[in-house]
């Protein structure tokens, strides 16, 4: 995918929002990116299924966006939440996002080699909408989605190739995740259109996707009912991404498990991750993919191009 054209002579442009109707988001589905970018989730799943997370080998490819993570978390400290009267949606957020620019851009300039400097247009979009809403102070699947999407472009310029997959999900995708929840928790942002109890997660998607790959055929013969096993949990989390997000809502929601979260509680009645990872797919595809209020607020350019 990303070898057939030399990006070097391409002409990039500033990113715009493409999809406003309905009749969009259906045209949408019909696209070559949608064919593009589903291919690219499947060779991500495909690259960490059954293997724990440990298994994953450093790659100096990865240092530069590991980086990136770094100073973000420094400047995080640099701007702590504010005192005010509401629960969620820590203002100070929005210093911390106009603060973050100059470090994105140094990053990008980093990380693209010289002949595609200019690509930085385009993929500083998807980056800086990839941590929250600067107005409305919330996240959610659609902020996730937007750093897929750039990650989806730095393989589909080259920049990562085939050999990179699985360090694409554990040391990149992986550590933006680890850097969101920091995020969400500083500024306690608000759940972007969240399905409260009804939702498979208030802020996340793709790490659930991703750990249930990881968790099929398992060495320890852990089947989905091992998500309501605080034991389990407690001794595997470290290796698998999927009992590290239920460790996470355990953390931050109050009650019995299958009342606060009944989707994910519906799971331990499937026999085997490969069922959960595939309904998940299909989930992704209906309620991030193919969902006007998320997906309208996704950026287009030429390199996640609406045709």
């Amino acid at each position: 995918m990303n070898n057939q054209y030399d990006w070097s002579k391409h002409q990039f442009q500033q990113v715009e929002k493409k999809i406003i109707t309905q009749q969009d988001v259906e045209k949408f589905k019909t696209t070559q990116i949608i064919g593009e970018l589903l291919a690219f989730l499947q060779q991500l799943i495909q690259s960490v299924q059954n293997k724990k997370i440990s298994q994953t080998k450093h790659n100096q490819k990865f240092q530069q966006i590991q980086q990136l993570f770094l100073q973000l978390e420094e400047l995080l400290l640099k701007v702590p939440p504010i005192q005010q009267s509401m629960r969620y949606g820590n203002k100070a957020f929005r210093d911390w996002l106009d603060k973050i620019g100059p470090i994105v851009d140094d990053y990008l300039k980093m990380q693209l080699p010289d002949n595609l400097q200019n690509a930085a247009i385009e993929l500083r979009s998807y980056l800086l909408d990839s941590f929250g809403n600067k107005q409305r102070i919330d996240y959610g699947t659609g902020h996730e989605f937007q750093f897929f999407l750039f990650l989806f472009s730095l393989f589909k310029l080259g920049v990562y190739t085939e050999q990179d997959y699985e360090g694409i999900v554990r040391l990149a995708f992986y550590k933006y995740i680890d850097f969101a929840r920091k995020v969400q928790m500083t500024y306690m942002l608000e759940p972007a259109g969240s399905h409260g109890v009804w939702g498979l997660d208030d802020y996340q998607f793709l790490p659930f996707v991703f750990g249930a790959a990881e968790l099929n055929q398992n060495e320890f013969g852990l089947l989905p009912d091992c998500i309501i096993k605080e034991n389990v949990i407690k001794n595997h989390k470290e290796e698998y991404m999927f009992l590290q997000c239920i460790d996470f809502i355990n953390n931050v929601k109050k009650g019995p498990f299958h009342e606060h979260s009944p989707i994910l509680h519906s799971l331990t009645n499937l026999t085997c991750w490969s069922k959960v990872c595939s309904g998940l797919i299909k989930m992704f595809q209906g309620e991030v993919l193919f969902k006007h209020p998320v997906i309208k607020h996704t950026y287009f350019g030429t390199i996640v191009e609406y045709k």
